[in-house]
């Protein structure tokens, strides 16, 4: 089986969910034992990206307009493109692509070209899909109903988190990242890139109702990749100067990948107030460190998280700083933790790639 995947439109300038799913799914297709060469089509400042493997090879290609003739000198099985809108027209193989979610439709003022543009874009490529892959039962659900996809064209397979996660880091590990950003030794840790729908604000303004309300003080770890010039990213930090909240909350920004299991295993919980996601790998990742959960109720999460967290509704920041109030007790933390650790067996990037290239081989043979 010989895959093309197209990467073009692959940056580093940020490492969110979907640069997380791209990366953790090839390697383990790479190692999965099937009989496959991974044909990877990059730019070329992104072609060391990925370690050398004997199943994958990577090419570099300038223009898109190349890619027709590349396909035919490798010889394609089957064209994958797991970025957003990354598909190219008039693909001669079979093509199978990946749609995270449709944010667009829920919130169109949060996506660059809002609904109209995105909607044009589906309803002008989608019929020459032959299958899509998408990464939870919400998001199959929201895309058929939304993008007029045929339901059985959809596949919902869940991702996991970095592999990284699935070690404990040493002691020594832990307290070198805790000395490091100087982190208290009790707070709640949000990791997100700083979007309209991550929902900072909300967060921002129950934190100030524990300290105003419920005189209760809850150190909260900021992290993810922050464009400066943001209106989101400065309205967070303007936020925090007119409150007084700078011994409250920590915006560390980009973390190495090596050191965010430590930032959750030194946390009491994960906090996660999103207004929208289609899968949500922090989420996998508190599970996977035996943190417990306080989250929005909306999207996926709630088929993510399942018994392993307390809910809120994420417009409500009053509901918000209640439920964070709770967790502050050990004894529910304990029970969540312990449904936590149960429900992370539930996601490997093995199973992953495994049901992905079920999807793959259900095209191939029907050519």
């Amino acid at each position: 089986m010989k895959i093309g995947i197209n990467l073009l439109t692959l940056t580093q300038e940020r490492f969110g969910g979907v640069e997380q799913y791209i990366k953790n799914l090839i390697a383990h297709l790479a190692d999965s034992g099937e009989n496959l060469t991974l044909f990877l089509f990059l730019s070329k400042k992104m072609k060391n990206i990925f370690p050398p493997h004997e199943k994958i090879q990577i090419r570099t290609v300038k223009d898109p307009a190349q890619i027709h003739e590349c396909i035919r000198q490798c010889q394609l099985d089957l064209w994958f493109c797991p970025v957003h809108k990354s598909y190219i027209p008039n693909i001669r193989v079979p093509c199978i692509v990946t749609i995270h979610d449709v944010l667009h439709t829920a919130y169109p003022d949060f996506v660059q070209g809002g609904r109209e543009e995105n909607n044009r874009y589906y309803h002008l490529f989608a019929p020459s899909f032959n299958k899509v892959i998408t990464v939870s039962s919400f998001s199959r659900n929201a895309i058929a109903n939304q993008l007029s996809i045929p339901k059985e064209k959809i596949h919902a397979i869940h991702p996991s988190a970095p592999a990284i996660f699935d070690k404990v880091p040493a002691d020594v590990i832990r307290k070198k990242v805790k000395q490091k950003y100087q982190l208290p030794d009790t707070y709640a840790i949000y990791p997100s890139s700083f979007n309209p729908h991550k929902n900072h604000q909300n967060l921002l303004k129950a934190i100030l109702i524990l300290r105003e309300k419920y005189k209760t003080v809850l150190p909260v770890v900021l992290t993810g990749y922050a464009d400066k010039k943001s209106g989101i990213y400065r309205s967070v930090l303007r936020f925090i100067k007119e409150h007084s909240l700078e011994n409250h909350i920590r915006v560390l920004g980009y973390i190495k990948p090596d050191e965010m299991p430590s930032l959750y295993w030194n946390s009491s919980f994960l906090v996660f107030p999103s207004l929208y996601e289609g899968f949500g790998i922090p989420l996998v990742e508190a599970l996977k460190a035996q943190r417990p959960i306080v989250c929005s109720n909306r999207g996926s999460i709630p088929e993510i998280a399942g018994d392993a967290a307390l809910y809120f509704n994420p417009e409500s920041p009053e509901e918000m700083a209640l439920k964070m109030k709770e967790m502050l007790n050990p004894l529910i933390r304990e029970r969540l933790r312990e449904e936590g650790r149960l429900r992370s067996q539930q996601f490997s990037w093995k199973k992953t790639a495994e049901e992905t290239l079920h999807v793959f081989r259900s095209v191939i043979k029907k050519r």
